[in-house]
């Protein structure tokens, strides 16, 4: 399983069904950004966006823990 592509379409499927945080998260992409690219160490910098993808994570973690005794 792609962890990665999982995770992606996780978020994607949440800001869909969240159109307030999608527009506070594109707000906060574009006021970075000034209509230029974003190099990666901006990006990085955007609390709300790893706000987002960390509670995507936590609701849907990619690896099923597995208990072992």
């Amino acid at each position: 399983m792609d962890t990665t592509s999982n995770a992606l379409s996780r978020i994607l499927h949440l800001l869909s069904q969240h159109p307030a945080v999608q527009d506070k998260l594109r707000a906060e992409i574009t006021e970075a950004c000034g209509g230029e690219d974003l190099a990666y160490d901006e990006l990085v910098k955007l609390p709300y966006l790893e706000a987002v993808c960390r509670e995507t994570l936590r609701l849907y973690a990619p690896v099923q823990f597995i208990n072992r005794s």
